[in-house]
């Protein structure tokens, strides 16, 4: 009996947190994956790709777990996608050893195709984060929130990692909730679609929690999420690193910095804490003390990649009204350009 496929590789607008994944809200995230082909501007708003392994280029997309009905999800792909009149046509691709449904260009698209996108990433190219980070971080956060206390991921998925082409790692290791000493800890909302804004608009790496953890990545030394950091800076040159938390009360200031009890974990690097105080003060962004979020109690990712990568790293804690851009649009604005113009000015430094 021939196999079901269950898999669907997307790559423009159905990608988490751009207008199309509502669509795919109640489907799992398996992973980041590079497929051998060629993405193109429509024109229209939303990519069209070409596959083929004789085809020069990569498209990258995620790929999802089509749930209980996979031929019910479908059908309606298909409709929206437009099979039937010739826009795209639903193939299979066959890729490190998965089958996996996806959206080709069909015949009336081919002849509107107008750009190569060279990168074959419609996110750094055409995400609706760039006109509109908010709207962009509360879709993201929709389909997040199914994830927050989900413990069913494997090793293979519980990490998501997007690549970029600064050498700044963004990391979000609270965006679902964990284990700290046998008990649950929440999850820190929209940590992990801000890192993903900050991706898509700076060109950063960026690594966050894709399922809930057994271990705090942010409390025990050894980790998976330690581990992949590790292998990001070593593959890539990771020069510094910015870990993403929230408060989960409200706070009298709108950003803590956790650089060690003397700013130790900046190693030498004293200039990045001025220039955060200049990108928060620029938005009107009040700082919180160093002694309030240290990072140094317990081996924090701060520590870690100090102390054991020898990169300087900064903790961020952020208040939690501030990052949630529905019940604060204007702070939530702010602080993304904050942080926008904090890794623009690092990177200036590096």
């Amino acid at each position: 009996m021939k196999a079901k496929i269950d898999k669907l590789f997307v790559y423009g607008t159905l990608l988490k947190g751009e207008p199309r994944n509502h669509l795919i809200h109640d489907c799992k995230l398996l992973g980041i994956e590079e497929v051998p082909g060629r993405l193109y501007d429509t024109g229209k708003g939303y990519p069209a790709a070409i596959f083929g392994n004789p085809v020069k280029g990569k498209v990258i997309g995620e790929v999802y777990l089509l749930g209980e009905n996979p031929e019910k999800k479908l059908k309606l792909l298909d409709q929206v996608e437009g099979v039937e009149s010739g826009l795209y046509r639903r193939r299979v691709l066959l890729h490190n050893g998965l089958s996996l449904y996806t959206y080709e260009a069909s015949y009336l698209l081919k002849d509107r195709l107008l750009k190569n996108i060279a990168s074959g990433n419609w996110r750094r190219y055409g995400s609706v984060a760039f006109k509109d980070p908010a709207g962009f971080s509360i879709s993201f956060e929709r389909h997040q929130k199914r994830s927050y206390r989900d413990f069913s991921c494997s090793s293979s998925n519980e990490l998501i990692f997007l690549k970029g082409d600064i050498p700044v790692l963004i990391t979000a290791p609270h965006a679902t909730s964990h284990l700290r000493m046998n008990k649950l800890k929440y999850e820190e909302e929209y940590t992990g679609a801000i890192s993903v804004v900050l991706h898509i608009l700076t060109g950063s790496h960026t690594l966050y929690t894709n399922c809930a953890l057994k271990t705090d990545p942010n409390f025990y030394e050894h980790t998976p999420f330690k581990e992949r950091i590790r292998e990001i800076v070593e593959e890539f040159g990771i020069r510094f690193v910015i870990d993403l938390h929230g408060t989960r009360t409200q706070t009298n200031n709108d950003i803590y910095p956790g650089i060690g009890k003397r700013g130790e974990f900046l190693l030498g690097n004293e200039k990045y804490f001025s220039l955060l105080e200049e990108s928060t003060k620029a938005y009107g962004l009040t700082l919180g003390g160093l002694h309030v979020f240290s990072a140094s109690r317990q081996m924090t990712v701060t520590k870690f990649v100090s102390q054991n990568l020898k990169i300087p790293a900064m903790q961020l804690e952020i208040n939690r009204e501030l990052r949630n851009p529905q019940e604060n649009p204007s702070g939530f604005k702010n602080l993304i350009e904050a942080l926008l113009k904090y890794i623009r000015s690092i990177q200036e430094t590096l």
